[in-house]
């Protein structure tokens, strides 16, 4: 009874933070979601989920999108997640507030599905709250709702309950168990972004594996290596028909290695483990890449007990993690080291995939494994080392004297542009010549070092006051779950979702009816919210023969056709795709160009050489 009813508090108290975190938007309704203005939520998810979930609501199962790349495949797409349970809150609910509900509650299960996990190892309902607080909120979980990535969101909620399927079965040593297993992979599937799906089982095969070790057991190795194709099985009508869909798409042949590689995860954003705003705000990032998908947050007291667990926690306990974990940030490295080439090359499914960095989540959770293993072991224990806290005490004056260093560097400009020379930075190039810009960067730096300095001091006085009085010991979650939630506070974004539909290009379409396309250069996807039918779109699943064909058409090499395409021209066989205006926008002013009248004056409104990729950078790095 007492193990329940911790148990029931522990989540009783997950989901207060949930609840705490999105509160005002859950409750007081309107029309704000979350998301950054043109994130993907803005640009892509919010017209997909409206689109597909306004067809399923009148009984229409949508297979195609008219909308969009002049027509393309919407349920072979995945992304629109029709078929996956949690989203059919969008049949009852107004989209903006389905949105972020399912968010809220799929941040809530993540931390619920890691905190069971956590009980199947063994560990103490405070260690595993902790876990659960400590993968709620990190970067590489938590960074992704200002990025508006629904279907990422919903599939990494589903990766610890894989996991805790695995332990289960060898705690019990019952089959049975593998049944979680196959039900968590159907919906991670379901959940419409396998990539996470193919990274996952990569991850919880090798755990299964190292856990045979030693361990064998015929019938227990069987249930494990039945799990993955049983649970794809149960999601095969929505897996079969994306197998023939993307045989379609420009992701059905294998990506040029210079596109697969991109999003690797950056070395010096180890870092980011204890001080996430070293390289700038996530709205003002100037490193490498993005830091939603470059982000290894699990807070200074999660990093701190994952190494006292690796240090100190018995060898049973600590080396398969370990091992996990190293794999885990090798893998996400991606093009950083030699291995990526060699699994680009030889490994089925690494050719098909951007952003290898997304290993850092499955990294990110065996982390928050051992901080909470080494807190439980502290508990158990009630004796707490004096070299440990030390320790504490030394890591908070080092932090300290790096954070007056960098504060008092002369050397800071130029590892700002080392950023900016390798070419993988997106913030605007002009601010990196901004002196205001860089003596904010280098000020936020500072500030977050000093501030993990803090916390480290903070962690220190409560261990050395857990000596007398164990029980102190809670003060070390109270103190994790907090940094946690001041660091997801400033990673939560919001905008109005009317801000999507521009209100003149409705209007225009409404006074101007008739059989014709349009190409709306910053916000293609609208289309799908107005019913109109544009020219191009936003969307990775495109058909790869019209992929080839735009390509083509503004004098690049359609065999290396993407869903990125820089529109630099008018050519005459966009008339066979009854392209009737190009749309643009310029401050708050609409420009309209009609294709019949003055195609080059449609292409100028397209303002040359910016693919869509690049509008989508401008507007998040605008802000």
């Amino acid at each position: 009874m007492e193990d329940r009813r911790s148990i029931i508090v522990s989540l009783i108290l997950l989901l207060a933070m949930a609840l705490g975190m999105f509160g005002d938007l859950l409750f007081a309704g309107g029309t704000r979601v979350l998301g950054h203005p043109g994130s993907d939520m803005f640009l892509q998810y919010f017209a997909w989920r409206e689109f597909g979930f306004r067809e399923l609501a009148k009984g229409n199962l949508p297979l195609w999108n008219p909308h969009i790349f002049s027509g393309a495949p919407y349920f072979g797409g995945m992304q629109g997640a029709l078929l996956y349970p949690p989203n059919w809150l969008f049949l009852v609910l107004p989209t903006p507030v389905a949105i972020n509900w399912s968010v809220a509650l799929h941040v809530f299960v993540t931390g619920a599905f890691m905190f069971f996990w956590m009980k199947q190892r063994g560990l103490s309902a405070p260690a595993s709250f902790f876990a659960g607080t400590l993968v709620m909120f990190c970067g590489a979980f938590f960074s992704h709702v200002f990025a508006g990535h629904l279907p990422q969101l919903s599939a990494m909620t589903w990766s610890p309950l894989i996991l805790c399927s695995i332990d289960a079965v060898f705690r019990t040593q019952r089959a049975r168990w593998s049944l979680l297993g196959m039900f968590a992979i159907a919906m991670q599937t379901l959940a419409g972004f396998p990539q996470y799906v193919f990274y996952t089982g990569i991850i919880a095969g090798l755990y299964a594996t190292l856990r045979l070790i030693g361990h064998w057991n015929w019938r227990i190795a069987a249930a494990l290596l039945s799990t993955y194709p049983a649970g794809v099985l149960l999601a095969a009508a929505q897996l079969l028909p994306a197998i023939q869909t993307t045989r379609e798409t420009t992701r059905g042949f294998r990506l040029p290695f210079q596109f697969a590689s991109m999003l690797s995860l950056p070395p010096e954003n180890f870092v980011t483990l204890l001080s996430p705003d070293l390289f700038g705000h996530i709205a003002r990032y100037w490193g490498r890449w993005y830091l939603w998908e470059t982000s290894l947050f699990i807070g200074v007291a999660g990093l701190v007990f994952a190494i006292y667990a690796i240090i100190r926690c018995e060898r049973g306990t600590k080396w398969r993690p370990v091992i996990v974990i190293f794999v885990a940030f090798l893998l996400a490295l991606g093009a950083n080291t030699p291995l990526f080439g060699f699994l680009y090359t030889w490994v089925p499914g690494f050719d098909r995939f951007r952003s290898i960095s997304k290993f850092s989540f499955l990294a990110s959770l065996f982390l928050c494994m051992l901080a909470a293993s080494g807190l439980n072991r502290l508990f158990r224990e009630k004796r707490i080392e004096i070299p440990f806290i030390a320790a504490v005490f030394a890591g908070a004056v080092a932090l300290g004297v790096a954070g007056w260093w960098i504060a008092s560097t002369g050397s800071w400009p130029g590892l700002m542009n080392a950023s900016r020379a390798s070419g993988q930075s997106y913030l605007f190039p002009q601010l990196y010549a901004d002196t205001e810009f860089i003596a904010q960067s280098q000020h936020l730096a500072a500030m977050s070092l000093f501030v993990a300095a803090g916390v480290c001091a903070l962690l220190g006085i409560i261990l050395a006051s857990a000596r007398r009085e164990p029980r102190a010991l809670f003060g070390v979650i109270a103190l994790g779950a907090a940094e946690m939630l001041v660091f997801a506070h400033g990673a939560r974004a919001t905008f109005d979702s009317t801000t999507i539909v521009n209100r003149d290009e409705k209007r225009f379409l409404e006074e101007h009816p008739g059989d014709y396309r349009i190409m709306n250069v910053a916000n293609p996807n609208s289309a799908m919210s107005i019913g109109a039918q544009d020219m191009w779109g936003y969307e990775a699943t495109v058909v790869r023969r019209y992929a080839e064909f735009m390509t083509w058409s503004q004098g690049g090499n359609p065999d290396q056709a993407m869903s990125y395409v820089k529109f630099v021209r008018y050519d005459p066989l966009f008339a066979m795709l009854r392209l009737g205006y190009v749309l643009g926008q310029r401050g708050n002013q609409l420009e309209i160009g009609d294709a019949h009248v003055s195609p080059s004056a449609c292409f100028q409104l397209s303002r040359p050489g910016r693919s869509q990729r690049n509008l989508r950078r401008v507007a998040i790095d605008d802000i």
